[in-house]
């Protein structure tokens, strides 16, 4: 296990040490908005974790499902892999109705580790939700996302209807 690191002065959680995914090249289909982070899939694996604003540091895609993958460079055994998401239903972010993990070792076979699914119609939620999965002691190179999304936002929300976001940051492999 790594160490956390905490900037009072800037509220901002790094988690490096110890992180095989740090610094390492990440793909996405479909690609995130460019309205945030510009777009920029290596915020996913720089050591920073996104605060509560989603506009420093979270990736976000509007009312969709979608794929992150992310090349650890060679195959090894880790004890956990992680991402977080958002919630800010004033904002129409909701955290994504389901997050499942895949690992490879060659990039074109994964094999599944576990979904997580959001219970709930999402009324009330924790602002950063973590979804932790235990790769078993195996072997691998590769570490996939399939994130299924809330597409639109719940009958509960003022602007019901209307398509919604999902925002992750983060991904921790250790």
């Amino acid at each position: 296990p790594g160490s956390y690191y905490k900037s009072t002065k800037h509220f901002i959680d790094m988690k490096i040490e110890g992180n095989s995914a740090f610094r390492k090249k990440v793909t996405a289909e479909p690609l995130p908005s460019k309205k945030y982070s510009n777009g920029d899939l290596s915020k996913l694996t720089n050591g920073v974790q996104g605060a509560s604003d989603y506009k420093v540091h979270w990736l976000g895609w509007e009312a969709k499902d979608f794929s992150v993958t992310v090349d650890l460079g060679e195959s090894q055994s880790h004890s956990k892999i992680a991402i977080n998401s958002l919630y800010d239903s004033k904002s129409w972010i909701l955290h994504p109705k389901k997050v499942t993990c895949f690992v490879s070792s060659t990039g074109k076979e994964f094999h599944k580790l576990n979904s997580i699914e959001v219970q709930g119609n999402q009324r009330k939620e924790e602002r950063i939700r973590t979804y932790q999965f235990d790769p078993q002691s195996r072997k691998f190179r590769y570490v996939k996302f399939d994130i299924k999304g809330t597409l639109s936002l719940p009958n509960w929300h003022t602007s019901a209807g209307g398509d919604s976001w999902i925002f992750i940051d983060e991904i921790i492999v250790e």
